[in-house]
């Protein structure tokens, strides 16, 4: 596991990296408080000895877009340069050579969905149609073709940020650069990178049904075959789509089910065992309460246990569907939803979040705890189960604590989005809409 960090491995320089991006995090979040004019003075005064210019208004999209390339560009140097692309310690393959050589086995004609690699075979790789398509494109190239198109990928969620922020997006673009939400995820692991498909999706979506709601649910549902999770709120924020909703609705879902199928009748249990059942079956360590239940109260997967999940999750999005008010409050509500349903939930999916920060600084300060909760339960975690197999006592208490941080985030989501406000009887219609 701890290969994913490319050798930055040693308990120092994580320790140390889990502390400085919190504290950069913290900082961004303090700047933009209220009642905190003082501080902003000092910053100001800081940039003018630096930059020469009194005010902030140099940072925009570019410089924020450059900063995250640059930081993925770095990181996948180093992680390269200390042998992290290649075979693990334990003899399989790491996840950037697993992405090259699902690419190369698609193109040849083999099975991109459970691969051969290091001298092992059988390696799953849980992405479909939508991630296996980019993995061939890149393995064009190499370990260096796959990288700089999950590099693509990850980079262009800043801009999208920027686009979709309106006068909020400086705030919103700066402290997802700064927290453990993004930069840590994406640029020292691969397998982060490739996660990020899943808010690309949601925020292309958004962006892309400015002109034509119909058209960007078509896009999403495709883009939703590499990850299927993104679905989900691709599918709950259609009910914004003004009087093409339904054309809306049907279309992600249409195009999802179109190409899933496609690839199932092709692949067989080659593909729907990887990136579905294994997935949904997954219980060897969490960071939310699933933890405590399998790892003190004996919980497994099961179809009981599946069946619930998904009733949960899909009633979400119907809801959402229904009574959101706003189209980024209904794609934070059922991804934040996701990542408490979710009974596998490694670091790396935090990525999902992205979309949330967009909200205003009271979800930011959220983001900020789960992060920082979840980055150090997941450091522990590596260290005890390389140490004992099993996870710290601790881990289980920060299991509990992400959980209550995810749950009473989503909780404040959905008076956001649910709740009228005072002095109205019920919830106003769709904000900015265009319809097709």
């Amino acid at each position: 596991m701890t290969a994913g960090w490319g050798g930055f491995s040693g308990p120092l320089a994580l320790g140390g990296s889990v502390a400085v991006i919190a504290v950069a995090g913290f900082l961004v979040l303090w700047y933009d408080a209220p009642g905190h004019a003082g501080w902003q003075d000092r910053v100001r005064r800081w940039a003018r000895r630096l930059t020469g210019r009194g005010d902030l208004t140099w940072i925009d999209a570019r410089l924020l877009t450059a900063a995250a390339a640059v930081a993925f560009a770095s990181a996948a140097a180093a992680t390269w340069a200390l042998g992290g692309y290649g075979c693990t310690p334990g003899g399989g393959p790491s996840d950037l050579l697993t992405l090259v050589t699902s690419g190369h086995a698609f193109l040849s004609g083999g099975d991109p969905f459970s691969i051969t690699a290091c001298g092992h075979g059988g390696n799953p790789v849980p992405a479909g149609a939508a991630s296996v398509l980019l993995d061939a494109l890149g393995s064009l190239a190499g370990r260096a073709g796959v990288l700089t198109v999950w590099g693509a990928v990850s980079v262009a969620i800043i801009p999208l940020l920027w686009a979709l922020g309106g006068a909020d997006r400086a705030r919103a673009t700066v402290f997802v650069l700064a927290s453990f939400l993004y930069l840590p995820i994406v640029a020292v692991q691969i397998d982060g990178a490739s996660l990020a498909l899943v808010p690309f999706s949601v925020l292309l979506v958004l962006y892309l049904a400015r002109r034509g709601w119909v058209r960007a649910s078509a896009v999403g549902g495709f883009l939703a075959t590499g990850r299927f999770p993104a679905l989900f709120p691709i599918l709950g924020v259609s009910g914004l789509a003004g009087r093409r909703r339904a054309s809306a609705f049907v279309a992600a879902l249409g195009v999802f089910a179109a190409i899933t199928l496609g690839t199932a009748a092709v692949y067989g249990s080659r593909f729907t065992g990887p990136v579905f059942w294994l997935q949904l079956q997954r219980s060897h360590f969490a960071l939310n309460y699933w933890g405590v239940l399998q790892g003190a109260a004996g919980v497994t997967p099961s179809t009981t246990v599946t069946v619930v999940q998904a009733a949960l999750t899909l009633g979400l999005v119907a809801l959402v569907w229904a009574r959101a008010r706003t189209e980024l409050g209904a794609v934070a509500v059922v991804l934040t939803g996701t990542i408490l349903l979710t009974q596998y939930l490694s670091f790396t999916e935090l990525v999902f979040l992205v979309p949330v920060a967009l909200l205003g600084s009271r979800p930011r300060w959220w983001l900020w705890a789960i992060g920082l909760v979840a980055s150090t339960n997941y450091l522990l975690a590596l260290r005890s189960l390389e140490a004992w197999g099993r996870p710290f006592l601790l881990s289980y208490a920060l299991d509990l604590v992400l959980t209550a941080l995810v749950a009473l985030l989503l909780v404040e989501l959905l008076r956001a989005e649910l709740v009228p406000p005072r002095g109205t009887t019920s919830a106003p219609g769709p904000v900015d809409v265009r319809p097709d």
